[in-house]
């Protein structure tokens, strides 16, 4: 967790016995919620982001009822894949965010966070019949890896679990959700989150562009050069460290709303 540690210099030791580790996930988990506020992707308490407790098969979800400005590193709800609530908590899960989270964990265990929201950008790009068409140079990050599925009611009992996982794949990390949303996922927030950050931009230029009818096309050599510089770290040349925009989106939430670290 050496981006929270370079980011701000006071966070508080874990709570009485509390795994270090899991107080870090707790950390970082917090304050994406509240950059996800920061961003206006929310629905008042709707919509979920999960992360799994570093050495384990749980992982930790909103309060469902908690606005995401309200979400602390020690309110964060830990669950275990069969929906067993660990936490001491009066809060409820979201069955809905369960049931998605649970499924993508249980099926990559290479995606420890997973992100989903409804903003509207994306929602838009998921009523229509277009996929997700790079446009901009860091939408070749999403060129081939991005899911598709259909849209069967709020997903509550478990039994869309085995389409989401083969949209899902073995390769992608995102998926849009048709007349739904958004899911983004990496091996931790910062992935997570500037994946999310770079569809929505691109979504919005790509409607933007579709809108004209004279979009002009990247060719596809191009977008998997590009996708590689972003995948393989040489799109941040120069900088310290995997993710530079990270720790400086975390100063600009601690400036914000320091109680995400509580």
């Amino acid at each position: 967790m050496g981006t929270f540690l370079d980011a701000i210099a006071d966070l508080p030791p874990a709570p009485g016995s509390m795994d270090v580790a899991e107080w870090q996930a707790r950390l970082e988990l917090a304050a994406t919620y509240h950059l996800v506020e920061l961003y206006g992707w929310t629905s008042i308490v709707y919509n979920h982001i999960t992360l799994r407790v570093p050495g384990t098969d749980d992982f930790l979800i909103n309060p469902f009822g908690l606005r995401y400005d309200e979400i602390t590193a020690s309110n964060l709800v830990r669950v275990t894949l069969s929906g067993e609530k660990i936490s001491d908590s009066p809060w409820p899960v979201n069955l809905a965010g369960y049931t998605i989270h649970s499924t993508l964990h249980r099926a990559r265990a290479d995606l420890h966070c997973i992100i989903h929201t409804h903003e509207p950008i994306s929602q838009a790009l998921s009523a229509t019949d277009a996929p997700c068409v790079p446009v901009t140079q860091e939408g070749c990050q999403f060129f081939e890896r991005v899911g598709y599925h259909d849209f069967e009611g709020i997903v509550l009992d478990g039994s869309e679990g085995p389409r989401l996982v083969a949209a899902m794949g073995e390769a992608h990390h995102t998926l849009l959700l048709r007349h739904h949303g958004l899911i983004t996922a990496g091996p931790d927030c910062a992935w997570a989150f500037v994946r999310h950050l770079a569809f929505i931009r691109n979504t919005e230029v790509q409607l933007s562009a579709m809108a004209t009818g004279r979009v002009i096309p990247i060719p596809e050599a191009i977008m998997v050069n590009c996708r590689q510089q972003f995948e393989g770290g040489s799109a941040q040349a120069g900088a310290k460290q995997r993710h530079p925009e990270w720790p400086a989106l975390i100063r600009k939430v601690e400036a914000l709303e320091p109680g995400w670290k509580t």
